[in-house]
C-alpha cells in the first residue's frame, strides 16, 4: 500500500480512540531523489515520441490514393468511351429499325402471334459511367507526436536542451480494441405488491470490449549508450471496458466509447513511463499526503503543540515552491515537538505529553525527517516505537514509515548523500 494513503487511514482511525489528538489532512510536494542517478548529473533533455505503425499507415495511403486514381482514371476514360458507346447503340437502333420497316405487314404478325416473337428494335441501354467509391482503409491513430512528448515526457530536475542532453523517446505499438458484445446478465429484482414481497427475474445488458496499447521506452545519452529502457508487460495486457447495465438492448455503436477509452489508454501508459522514468534518474516532483497531528485543549495548556502545527503546515507547503524556507519552519516545529517530548510520561494519562500525544508528536517527527531527509534522527524515533506497547494501527503506521525510510537510505546512498 502507498505510505500515504496508510497514513492517512491509520490516523484517521487513530483520532477516533484519541479526542484529544486532533488531525488535518496534509498534502505536499517534495523531491524524491533517483533510484538510480545519471553521472555526473546532466543538465538537458530531449523528450519524443514515435509510433512503430506510421510506416504501415503511409503504406495503407498509399495504396488507397492510388486506388483512388484509379477510380478516377477508370472513370474519366469511360466517360471519354461514353459518346462512342452512345452513337454504337444510336446505329444499331437506326439499322433494326430499317429492317424491321422493310418487313411485310403478314411476317410481322406470324413472329408476333404465331411464333410468339417480338422483335420490334429497342435502342440498347448505355448506363452512364459513376466513380467508384473506394473506402478508406483502417488505420491505427497519429497524433502530433511532438505535443504529446512536451505534454506527458519530462525529466524532474533537468531542463529541455540539445547540448549534451539525455535523449528519452517513447514508441507506440498501437491502439487495440476486441470487437464489442452485447453480455446479459439476469437478477432478482424485489418489489411490493398487495402488501407482500414479489421477485422477479429482470435482465439487464451492457456492452463489454477489451482493449490495450502496448509501448516502449528509451534514454540513451549524449552518445547513444542506454541508460535506461523496457516495455512494461502490463501494457500487453488486455484490459476490461464494461459499460452501463440497462434494461433495455445498447446501440451497438460503440465507436465515441472506443476512441474516449483509447484517449484515456494513450494519457495513463504516458504518465506511468514518465513516472516510472522519473523514478529512476529524475528529481521528481513527487505529492505526499497524510495527517499532520495537534492537541486542541480546553484550559490552552498545548498551545506550543498547536504552534508547531502551524509551523510544519507552512514548512511543508513552502517544501514545493521555496525548500530552504520551508525547511527552516520544519525545523521550528521540530524543535517545538522535541521540547515538548522532554515531559513525555506514557505511563501517566494524567500528564500533559501523555502517551497517545506522545505518539503523535513521533508520527509528525518522522514525516518531518521523511521531507527533510534525517533518517539518523528517524532511526531513534522508530527504535523508541519499536520499544513501545503501541496498538496494531500504530504498528502499521510505524512500519510503513520503516519502509519509507529504508527507500529513502537507499536513494540517498545512490546519490551519494
Amino acid at each position: 500500500m502507498k505510505k500515504s494513503t496508510l497514513l492517512v487511514a491509520l490516523a484517521l482511525a487513530f483520532n477516533s480512540f484519541a479526542q484529544s489528538v486532533k488531525g488535518e489532512q496534509i498534502t505536499y510536494t517534495y523531491v524524491k531523489l533517483p533510484s538510480n542517478p545519471v553521472q555526473p548529473k546532466p543538465t538537458n533533455y530531449t523528450s519524443s515520441i514515435t509510433a512503430a505503425y506510421e510506416a504501415e499507415n503511409q503504406k495503407l495511403m498509399a495504396q488507397y490514393e492510388a486506388d483512388k486514381a484509379q477510380a478516377e482514371a477508370d472513370y474519366q476514360r469511360e466517360m471519354a468511351d461514353l459518346p462512342n458507346k452512345q452513337k454504337a447503340a444510336d446505329d444499331k437502333f437506326e439499322r433494326e429499325t430499317k429492317a424491321w420497316n422493310e418487313k411485310s405487314t403478314a411476317s410481322k404478325i406470324i413472329e408476333k402471334q404465331v411464333l410468339n416473337e417480338n422483335n420490334k428494335p429497342v435502342k440498347d441501354y448505355v448506363p452512364q459511367p459513376y466513380r467508384r467509391t473506394v473506402p478508406m482503409p483502417v488505420m491505427k491513430t497519429s497524433y502530433d507526436y511532438n505535443s504529446l512528448a512536451s505534454t506527458y515526457l519530462f525529466i524532474d530536475g533537468l531542463q529541455k536542451g540539445a547540448a549534451n542532453a539525455l535523449n528519452y523517446t517513447v514508441t507506440l505499438q498501437g491502439f487495440e480494441a476486441t470487437p464489442a458484445k452485447i453480455v446479459s446478465e439476469v437478477k432478482d429484482e424485489v418489489s411490493r405488491k398487495d402488501g407482500a414481497n414479489v421477485t422477479t427475474k429482470v435482465t439487464y445488458y451492457h456492452i463489454e470490449f477489451t482493449y490495450r496499447h502496448p509501448m516502449s521506452f528509451r534514454v540513451t545519452n549524449a552518445i547513444n549508450q542506454e541508460i535506461y529502457a523496457a516495455a512494461p508487460a502490463e501494457f500487453t495486457d488486455f484490459k476490461l471496458y464494461k459499460g452501463t447495465a440497462t434494461k433495455t438492448q445498447p446501440s451497438m455503436d460503440v465507436s465515441a466509447v472506443v476512441k474516449q477509452m483509447e484517449d484515456k489508454c494513450l494519457q495513463d501508459n504516458l504518465k506511468a513511463i514518465n513516472h516510472l522514468v522519473n523514478d529512476r534518474i529524475g528529481y521528481e516532483r513527487t505529492e505526499e499526503t497524510f495527517e499532520l497531528n495537534f492537541v486542541k485543549s480546553k484550559n490552552e495548556s498545548h498551545n506550543d503543540l498547536l504552534d508547531a502545527f502551524n509551523a510544519a503546515n507552512l514548512g511543508f507547503k513552502m517544501l514545493g515552491t521555496n525548500e530552504a524556507q520551508g525547511a527552516m519552519k520544519l525545523n521550528e516545529a521540530i524543535g517545538i515537538w522535541n521540547k515538548a517530548l522532554e515531559e513525555s510520561d506514557i505511563d501517566n494519562k494524567k500528564a500533559r505529553i501523555d502517551k497517545d500525544i506522545t505518539i503523535a508528536i513521533y508520527f509528525n517527527l518522522l514525516e518531518a525527517y521523511f521531507a527533510l531527509r534525517n533518517t539518523a534522527a528517524a532511526d531513534e524515533i522508530l527504535k523508541t516505537m519499536g520499544r513501545m506497547d503501541i496498538s496494531n494501527r500504530e504498528k502499521k503506521q510505524r512500519e510503513a514509515y520503516e519502509q519509507a525510510f529504508i527507500d529513502l537510505k537507499l536513494r540517498m546512498a545512490a546519490n551519494g548523500l
